[in-house]
């Protein structure tokens, strides 16, 4: 999705996923919320009025996104407001709202085998949850799973081609 001005690095989401009435937008993570981090910064086009009156929870963690150790804030500002300007550039095509979706994986090691602390995971929990409390009425609607509950409801379903994909996508990244 591009931003409304020229240059510039734009977010770059893992999955979109258009309905006729919703843009789905999904930021995967494994391991990027343990590993150490340098700032999250935000580059000047993102600091201009542009993105309405019902952005105010995004604008207010882009204020403060530095507060965040585990949670890259400052990526999923620039997600929402990547949606918001797509939802306003398709909603002749009748899309009616924009969702953010954090979907994350709770891995107990690296790969080679050094464990991941329960704090860190509790932090990282934590800072989802803050997140979504402070933009939870705004435009673009946030929402955080983890890999492990959505698998879960994919191997409860009736479908068996969603099962079997559920247990293809657990065994290939060991969730």
């Amino acid at each position: 999705m591009r931003f409304p001005w020229v240059g510039g690095r734009h977010p770059c989401l893992d999955v979109l996923i258009s309905t006729r009435t919703t843009l789905l937008g999904i930021e995967s993570k494994r391991y990027e919320p343990f590993r150490s981090k340098q700032k999250g910064e935000l580059s000047t086009a993102y600091w201009r009025a542009v993105w309405g009156t019902e952005m105010c929870g995004y604008e207010r963690v882009r204020d403060g996104s530095l507060a965040f150790a585990r949670l890259d804030a400052a990526q999923l500002v620039k997600h929402a407001f990547g949606l918001r300007t797509e939802l306003h550039c398709r909603q002749a095509s009748g899309l009616k709202q924009a969702v953010l979706l954090y979907l994350y994986a709770e891995p107990q090691a690296w790969p080679d085998g050094r464990l991941i602390s329960r704090a860190e995971h509790t932090l990282h929990l934590a800072e989802i949850a803050r997140f979504a409390e402070m933009v939870t009425s705004d435009e673009v609607a946030f929402c955080a799973c983890s890999y492990g509950d959505l698998l879960a409801k994919w191997n409860a379903s009736l479908d068996s081609a969603v099962r079997a994909h559920a247990a293809e996508l657990a065994a290939r990244f060991h969730l």
